[in-house]
C-alpha cells in the first residue's frame, strides 16, 4: 500500500478555511489582512487562478507567532525560498510603514 503525497509531505499552500484556523481569525479578518497588505501577496498568499487564493502555511504560522516582532518575521521571509521573493522583499518594509499594526 502506498501513501498519498499529502500523507508523507506537509502542504506548502492552504485554502482560506485552513488559513483562518492557523491564524485564529474569521474569513472576513483574513481578507482584511490581505487587503491592507499585512499579509503580502507573493509571500504570505498568492492567486493560483482568478478565484483561487492560497496561503503559505509556514509563513502564516510564523506571522502569527511573530506578529509583534516584525524583525523575526522578516528573517523567516528572507529564509523562505520562493520565486516571488526577490521582487517582493523591498515591499515588506514599505508596506509596514503604510499600514501600521492594528492588532
Amino acid at each position: 500500500m502506498t501513501k498519498k503525497a499529502t500523507e508523507t509531505q506537509p502542504s506548502v499552500w492552504c485554502n482560506k478555511h485552513e488559513a483562518t484556523k492557523i491564524l485564529g481569525v474569521s474569513e472576513s479578518t483574513l481578507k482584511k489582512l490581505r487587503l491592507t497588505n499585512q499579509l503580502i501577496e507573493g509571500i504570505h498568499w498568492t492567486h493560483f487562478s482568478s478565484r483561487c487564493v492560497r496561503y503559505n502555511v509556514e509563513l502564516l504560522k510564523d506571522w502569527a507567532a511573530n506578529r509583534m516582532h516584525t524583525v523575526n518575521h522578516d528573517r523567516a521571509i528572507a529564509n523562505f525560498s520562493t520565486p516571488y521573493l526577490p521582487a517582493k522583499l523591498n515591499r515588506v518594509e514599505n508596506t509596514r510603514e503604510k499600514h501600521p499594526k492594528k492588532f
